[in-house]
């Protein structure tokens, strides 16, 4: 009995762990998306807006 038991509790964590990973990617994509719509990625007119980095001085400035 207690090698059956051991291969059904090695089943539970196995179960919990893939469930913990699933709860735990759900809640960081919900976070990214939270994320991106506080940072406002299109700009007013809904574009997408794109920046370029100057390499003179390393500040982002939209592309033109």
């Amino acid at each position: 009995m207690n090698t059956v038991t051991g291969i059904v509790a090695g089943f539970l964590v196995i179960g919990g762990a893939v469930a913990l990973y699933r709860f735990g990617a759900r809640k960081a994509d919900e976070i990214r998306r939270a994320i991106d719509s506080l940072r406002g990625e299109r700009g007013p007119a809904g574009e997408i807006l794109d920046y370029e980095r100057d390499p003179l001085t390393g500040v982002f400035k939209p592309k033109t």
